[in-house]
């Protein structure tokens, strides 16, 4: 299960230390877990960023940007940033709301 800790409550060793919570951060921390969650040893992971949450530069955007590309192929693989049952999800640009929700 993983566990969440701010500011002086991060672990002194970790497995895996991860710079930077936007896309390509969460999207490596989500497929890690994801892959070894099965495992009697998970590892251990240290997500770092300047922003109290995920989302990197999202969280400093305009409230108005949306992705420029459909959203099924941005994110994370355990979370769908399209609405499910929506009959645009092909073409569904997630918005700034939508990615940091």
């Amino acid at each position: 299960a993983a566990t969440m800790t701010t500011g002086d409550e991060s672990p002194s060793a970790c497995d895996y230390l991860v710079i930077g919570a936007g896309a390509t951060g969460m999207a490596f921390c989500d497929t890690l877990l994801h892959h070894t969650s099965t495992s009697s040893t998970p590892p251990t992971v240290v997500l770092a960023d300047k922003h109290d949450r995920p989302g990197g530069h999202w969280n400093d955007s305009y409230s108005f940007v949306a992705l420029h590309q459909p959203s099924r192929g941005y994110g994370v693989e355990s979370e769908r940033l399209e609405p499910v049952g929506d009959p645009n999800a092909d073409t569904h640009r997630a918005t700034r709301d939508e990615i940091l929700d």
